[in-house]
């Protein structure tokens, strides 16, 4: 990637979080889920709705984010990447059975991973995928309740 671009992403003056997920890639990632027929699906960032559209079955809700109290079964979203700590804690608040979110790789760390597992979550599927005009390479990552990691890491920092 060009620096200059690079330099223009890390030091904007404002988040700019409108990413659309593209709607084939949607059907595509919906199709990794677990059947989630008759259960609640909260897209909180439906943008034109991609993966409301994509999962078939489903009760769709929607909703304030950050006022939704009541929970749901699953959250699937491109959550916005500026506020991602604070979105992915309230989503494992939320969700009783799954989240699936299209985060960039580089966005998956031990750090989030602990913070899930803390709240009884545990990754079961990891797909990458690149969508043109996003920055790196995307990670389609879907985290069940009370199910262990497919995934090991560790904290040290290797010299």
């Amino acid at each position: 990637m060009n620096s200059n671009l690079t330099h223009k992403i890390k030091h904007r003056t404002f988040a700019n979080d409108e990413f659309m997920t593209p709607s084939e890639l949607a059907k595509s990632l919906a199709k990794l889920l677990p059947d989630l027929s008759n259960l609640i699906v909260l897209e909180p960032c439906p943008g034109d709705g991609a993966f409301i559209k994509a999962i078939p079955g489903i009760i769709p809700l929607e909703g304030d984010f950050y006022s939704e109290m009541c929970e749901v079964d699953w959250i699937v979203t491109n959550p916005p990447y500026s506020d991602l700590d604070n979105w992915l804690h309230h989503s494992f608040e939320l969700a009783e059975k799954g989240v699936a979110l299209l985060i960039g790789l580089l966005n998956l760390t031990p750090k989030r991973l602990e913070m899930a597992n803390r709240m009884g979550f545990g990754v079961t599927t990891i797909h990458l995928c690149k969508v043109f005009h996003w920055f790196g390479i995307s990670a389609f990552i879907i985290w069940q309740k009370n199910h262990p990691d497919i995934l090991t890491y560790d904290r040290i920092v290797w010299r």
